[in-house]
This record gives structure tokens, sequence and C-alpha cells, in this order.
């Protein structure tokens, strides 16, 4: 027998078919499963109607194009959390890879993301490795997919006790111990989420062997219970739902209802000065310091970019789409961390962000697209960062 035999004949083993539909017509027709799916179905249709639409701001083919993109992004995050999460017996997942982008990803970072209880205990086991920097931060209001709500605790590799061989363990929830790492974990608590920052040559993120070691188990874990049937994966999957409702609106912010950000300007090629991550959602960092601006550059030109880094633990500069999702890191120069960029003779930077090459080293390439979003990330600066200063020139 081949195997395409064997697969053929597999789902009429022992009459499991012909029981299946006598056990069904026992208990009636009804699925919850098959109702939460129905629900997911329906929320990625009422989503991509408002969102990608005029009264967002996406009107031309190539947005309407990105807009489909993130929300199977979305989509794709949202079975990678939660179809199989269980806060019982967690593990950490990966929150951005190459091909599955949203929330404004780093390519000289990994993150991690893992589902708890709150109100219960987990042990987190890791190795620092050569992250430049590393931070653990408990999010409130993201139970069963819901979107984050606030940075709750946080600890960094600023107290965080590591052994001689760069080993670490990390106590969650229950009562704080005399001595050791601990982070709270109230009952609003939903998930962990994991940075280790790099300043590598070549972006930590273009090299898909690229991992963390990060373990993560719950203390007060019963045994595995028996499969949960259709009642289990009907809230899986009510909790992917909840995840893409509650990320569109991030990755495609109402233009008439987004509050102002001192650090975002909204002038193309104009940047404001930098300012720390505050309320504007529950997935910032909180060691950071931040600036974005548009920008709008034709062919035959460039933006012109000049400054100086701050004296800092972190700094690196990116250009992302209209929703936060980086261009392509693995083919082509998108972004800059200080071990990346050649100075000027007195420290400063000179950045030429262009279509086609200036003859410069420091070109950020912007695959032909002629606007898009440069986002800089300060971490743990002495002081605070100036803006940069940037213009138009002609090629």
């Amino acid at each position: 027998m081949d195997r395409r035999e064997f697969l053929q004949g597999a789902g009429t083993l022992g009459g499991l078919s012909m029981l299946g539909a006598s056990l069904a017509g026992a208990a009636g027709s009804d699925s919850a499963s098959r109702t939460a799916m129905a629900d997911l179905i329906q929320a990625l249709a009422e989503l991509e109607a408002k969102f990608i639409s005029p009264a967002y701001g996406i009107e031309r083919p190539d947005d309407v194009a990105e807009g489909e993109r993130v929300l199977a992004h979305i989509l794709q995050t949202g079975l990678q959390f939660w179809l199989e999460a269980d806060t019982a017996h967690p593990a950490f997942v990966p929150y951005v890879t190459q091909r599955r982008k949203l929330l404004g990803d780093n390519p000289d970072a990994l993150y991690y993301f893992a589902p708890v209880q709150g109100g219960g205990r987990y042990r987190i086991r890791g190795q620092l490795g050569s992250a430049t920097f590393t931070s653990f931060t408990v999010e409130a209001g993201s139970g069963q997919g819901g979107a984050a709500s606030a940075s709750i605790a946080e600890l960094d590799d600023r107290e965080l006790e590591v052994a001689v061989d760069g080993s670490f363990e990390i106590l969650l929830g229950g009562e704080q111990p005399a001595r050791g790492n601990w982070l709270p974990l109230p009952a609003e608590a939903g998930q962990v989420t994991t940075r280790h920052y790099y300043e590598t040559p070549q972006c930590v993120m273009s090299d898909p062997a690229a991992r963390q070691v990060l373990s993560i188990e719950a203390l007060d874990a019963a045994p595995p219970a028996p499969w949960g049937g259709d009642s289990a994966v009907a809230l899986s999957l009510q909790s992917v739902a909840n995840f893409v409702r509650g990320q569109m609106p991030l990755a495609i912010p109402n233009p008439a209802q987004r509050p102002p950000i001192p650090w975002v300007s909204l002038k193309p090629n104009q940047f404001a000065a930098p300012g720390q991550w505050r309320s504007e959602s529950g997935y910032g960092n909180l060691s950071a310091w931040y600036a974005m601006a548009p920008y709008v550059v034709m062919p035959g030109q460039a933006l012109e970019i000049r400054g100086r880094f701050p004296d800092c633990r972190f700094a690196n500069v990116v250009l992302w789409n209209r929703f936060m999702q980086t261009y392509d890191y693995t083919r082509r120069q998108v972004s800059f961390n200080r071990n990346q960029l050649v100075y000027e003779d007195d420290g400063s930077f000179r950045i030429l962000l262009a279509h086609e090459d200036p003859g410069h080293p420091n070109w950020l390439h912007t695959e032909g697209r002629v606007s898009g979003l440069v986002y800089w990330r300060y971490l743990l600066p002495r002081g605070e960062p100036q803006a940069v200063q940037a213009r138009v020139v002609s090629l």
C-alpha cells in the first residue's frame, strides 16, 4: 500500500465516519466551533469593509493591497498566538518574523509572546546571549486575544540577576521573594512580551536561524486535561477573532480620532524631538525614546538626514509602510543600527533615503516607495536625544 492509498482509507478506518454521524445525530447539529469559525470569517469581512476604505484614507490600489496584507498578517499572528494557546502550559512564540509583521516590527530585535493567566504563578528561564538590551513586560487586557491596554510591569537587564554563564530565572506572580528576579502578575495580566535588541553588522532578523533561548512554565499547572472538544476549539477561535478585532484599529487608526503624540511628526520630511512611550497603547517599550515622521521622496530625489546618536544602550532607524510594517530587510538596507553606519569625521551621521543608489554608504532603500514612515528608537539614553535634521536634495 502506498501513502496515497493509506490516506484515502484512513478516513473510514473502523467505521469512524459512520460513528461520527451517529453521534452528531444524537447530540444535535449545533456546533460551538462552527459558530466561532463563522464569527471569525465575519470579523474579517467586517474589518476589511470598515478599515480598508476611503474613510481611513485607503483608496489607491497599492494602499488597498497593503491593507489586505496587514489584515492577513494579523490573522496569521492571531492563529500563531491563540489557536493553540494554553495558559496552564504556555510557550514563547516569536512576535514577528521575516514574513509576518505588525505593531512596528524591528529588524534589530527578537520579540516573543506568551499568554499567561492573571493571578497565576510562572517561571521564565533563558540566556541573555549577545543582546545589547533585554527586557520583559507584563501587559494587561490581552487575555483571550484582546488588545493589550497597558504595560503594567517591566524588568530589564539593568536589574536582572544573571549567572556568570549568562543564564537567568524570573518568577512571575505570587508573593515577591526575598531575593531573585520577580515580576507581579495581577488579575488583569494577559501576556508577557520579551524584547532582545542587537546591534550586529547584519540585522538579527535577517537570519532565519536567530533564536533566543527562552522557556516558561506554570508553577501551579494541573495535569493535562482531556481534550476539550467542540467547546475548547470554539474558545480558541473566538480568541483569534478577538485578536484580529483588537489589532486592526492599531494597524489602521482612524485619521479623525488619532490622538496627538508629541514625538510623531505629521509633516513629511520633518522630525520632531524624540519622546518617551507613555500611554499610546499597551505595547510600548517603557525604556525607549522614539521619533517618527512620514517621508515623501520622488524619483531623482533623496532625503538627506543628518544627526548624532546620543549616548545610549541601543539606537536605530527603520523604514515602515503606512501600517508600521518594515520593508524587506532580507535583501535591502531598509534600516541602520549604530554598527552599520559610516560616520562623519566629527562623529555625526549622514543618511540618504532614496529610490536608487546615491553613491553613499549610508543608503536607506525605499523599495521604490515614494512615501512611507521613518522611525527612530533610542534605548536608555543619557540625556534627551535631539531631533535629526532632514531636507530633500536632488540626485
